[in-house]
């Protein structure tokens, strides 16, 4: 019996800076890219064309100078110019650890089909193409970011060290004693865009797509995102076109949940498989003080969480200062300057019980230098050291059950300015066992969750090798299981049933229903096709939704499908703007296909709903310039626009921004570094529409 030792990333979700002398922008050309290229080096030789997509869009990613930028606005050839946004692994921390006992499989169960010849392009951090578990399956690819033939993870020479890559195609197509992946006999394909901590630039992604469609993938899996929800951001129309030239692509929706409205581009492409994640039932300790609970988030390489009776705290900024002997306690310790090796070595040896560890916000955990521990240590944050502090000095851990849920950190839908239910699907995301550099590891999130997709979706293309990205979506669709009282922006569809979907019966085509915001009474028809492909006569029956005031449904009558056939229905909904409750309206329509309940996702939005106009706010830092740039995302046209920032404790506030008559889209203002104050801020972005007003907030550091 081999243990695999449980890891995760502490990954906060923090506005990215960057620091660059230049910038890199996206320019959609109306010419032969490569010609474009050519006339840029020509005529801007101080711009440098870094990318040229011919395939996926026609563009060019250009770097130089922003005034030098501005010229090509003037060229004939110039249709839009886009700024690059910053693209990152979207893995969240555990909230418990366990060892795990190898070897471990995640095959569907049921299942004959391997993946067989499926080509899958990773889209990550690059993959240990030498672990034991991957090194058959890997059959090339390229790294986007060092521009060679090697796409191997970021090591600690290189800078900060990934992982995550590797671990996604773990979960994909691992084949060995140890650890099967869901489509073991698939072929792994790594395309490096994602370089030092797991980030990397729009066009650096899009490339790695571009190269990967030219390469002849079947399916693509893009587990990383960003915080704009936006439906036509460069982007998301890459992911559409590269489903549309036929390679299945599928999407992490990210990890912004629980709230609405918080996935991210590229997973708002509508023709990707987006995927949340969802929590198996499972058994997690936390800590209990008084009527509070504390997660526990296990650091790396240390023992699990087991402890089972009350241990008094004692909180220390320098285990030295601890007294000879501390055996039967747990120490809570405030990390100053020094490195986590040595204090979590000397607290150790004054005999702590287990030890939790606090440090400041500049003080990232996933830059500490892991080691062996041979007891628990986990991490907690600031405000949460300071609930433990305040109690009565001793700490009870409790274990709960949690029954198959949404996994609280999955973002939801729908997407910004159309509506898309995102989510389309979900599948196991939490405490989810893999591969990593040199070893196993445990991670959680949507990123966990978009492979397996990835592996199901091997499965199908194995068995219907014929079929389009469009099908296969909807074998998916189609055979998924609904969680009770979730609703469809949270879920997608349902929770993947790979053994169904293999063997399903029938299909169903456009079985999401949506459409626009609700101003006026309005009749809305939405035609849902029903194949059967068996050799059976199938019948149909639909059953009319729960009543919704100011909803009426008019749904069609009983029949049967006849075998090897398909019918098409009509579906008829009638809306009264004056009558119906404020905000999105959800929920599912069930219909019984050969006596078996399907439930179909629909959901509209009426004009009150209270969606985000303004998201994806980021300030870039360029250090030699002495600037900052503002970076939002405007989901419609605004009259006005406003930016505030306030003080932590709100007794402060500056406007740093207003403005009139903007258009929908990346809207972008440059400030001179002395221009804006510095620290951690809550930033009040205000748009106004006619004689509305809209607010969004925001945190960021400057």
């Amino acid at each position: 019996m081999r243990v695999a030792i449980t890891i995760f990333l502490l990954t906060f979700f923090f506005p990215i800076m960057t620091s660059a002398s230049e910038e890199t922008y996206i320019i959609e050309v109306s010419e032969d890219p490569t010609e474009v290229k050519q006339q840029i080096e020509k005529y801007h030789p101080l711009l440098e064309v870094e990318y040229v997509y011919d395939t996926i869009m026609q563009a060019v990613a250009v770097s130089g100078d922003e005034r030098h930028i501005e010229k090509l606005h003037q060229e004939s050839f110039t249709q839009s110019i886009h700024q690059t946004q910053i693209y990152s692994t979207p893995a969240q921390q555990k909230n418990n650890q366990h060892d795990h006992e190898l070897p471990i499989s995640h095959r569907p169960p049921n299942v004959e089909t391997t993946g067989e010849g499926v080509k899958i392009g990773v889209i990550d951090t690059g993959i240990d193409h030498t672990h034991p578990a991957l090194s058959d399956n890997y059959k090339g690819g390229f790294d986007l970011v060092d521009h060679d033939d090697d796409p191997m993870e970021t090591t600690p020479e290189q800078g900060a060290p990934t992982m995550h890559g590797t671990h996604v195609a773990g979960i994909i197509a691992a084949n060995d004693d140890d650890i099967q992946g869901v489509a073991p006999g698939a072929e792994i394909y790594a395309y490096r865009a994602l370089g030092p901590g797991g980030s990397g630039s729009s066009a650096q992604v899009m490339a790695a797509i571009e190269r990967s469609v030219k390469d002849g993938m079947d399916i693509l899996n893009l587990s990383l995102g960003t915080s704009i929800n936006s439906p036509d951001e460069p982007m998301t129309l890459a992911v559409n076109k590269a489903v549309e030239l036929g390679v299945t692509v599928v999407v992490a929706n990210g990890n912004s949940g629980p709230d609405s409205w918080t996935v991210g581009s590229p997973a708002t492409a509508d023709r990707a498989i987006s995927v949340g994640a969802a929590q198996s039932e499972a058994e997690i300790p936390v800590l209990q003080i008084e009527d509070k609970e504390i997660p526990i988030r296990s650091l790396p390489l240390t023992k699990p969480w087991t402890l089972s009776k009350k241990y008094p705290v004692t909180t220390v900024s320098d285990p030295r200062n601890l007294g000879q002997t501390i055996q039967d306690r747990i120490v809570l310790i405030e990390k100053d300057e020094r490195p986590y090796i040595e204090l979590v070595s000397q607290a150790i040896s004054k005999g702590a019980t287990a030890i939790i560890f606090t440090s400041n916000e500049g003080d990232d955990p996933n830059q500490w230098e892991w080691v062996d521990v041979s007891v628990p240590v986990a991490y907690v944050t600031k405000e949460e050291a300071d609930q433990i502090t305040q109690s009565d000095e001793w700490l009870a851990t409790t274990y709960e059950t949690i029954n198959e849920q949404m996994a609280p950190f999955s973002s939801r839908g729908p997407v910004a300015s159309n509506w898309d239910i995102k989510p389309d699907i979900i599948a196991p995301g939490v405490d989810i066992l893999s591969t990593v550099p040199g070893g196993y590891a445990s991670l959680q999130g949507t990123s966990m969750a978009a492979p397996y997709i990835t592996g199901v979706v091997a499965l199908l293309k194995e068995q219907y090798p014929d079929e389009s990205p469009e099908q296969l979506k909807n074998r998916l669709q189609s055979s998924s299981d609904m969680l009770q009282k979730i609703n469809p922006s949270e879920q997608g569809s349902g929770h993947v049933d790979a053994e169904s979907a293999l063997e399903a019966k029938y299909t169903i085509e456009d079985s999401v229903i949506q459409w626009d915001i609700i101003e006026d009474s309005t009749e809305h028809q939405h035609e849902i096709t029903i194949k059967n492909h068996s050799g059976e006569t199938l019948p149909i029956k639909w059953n009319i939704p729960k009543r919704l005031k100011g909803l009426q449904w008019d749904l069609p009558l009983s029949t049967h499908i006849p075998p090897q056939t398909e019918e098409t229905f009509p579906l008829k909904i009638r809306a009264h703007r004056t009558m119906l409750p404020p905000g999105v309206q959800e929920g599912f329509i069930t219909l019984e296909i050969d006596h078996e309940k399907r439930n179909l996702p629909y959901l509209f939005v009426h004009q009150t709903a209270d969606y985000p106009r303004v998201t994806g706010l980021t300030f870039e830092e360029n250090p030699f310039h002495q600037q900052k740039e503002l970076s939002i995302y405007l989901a419609e046209a605004a009259d006005s626009l406003e930016v505030t920032l306030f003080s932590q404790d709100l007794s402060d506030q500056t406007t740093i921004l207003q403005t009139e008559d903007l258009e929908a889209g990346v809207f972008n203002k440059t400030f001179e570094s002395q221009e804006l104050p510095s620290g951690k801020f809550q930033v009040i972005v205000t748009t106004r529409q006619g004689e509305e007003t809209f607010t969004e907030t925001f945190e960021i550091y400057l």
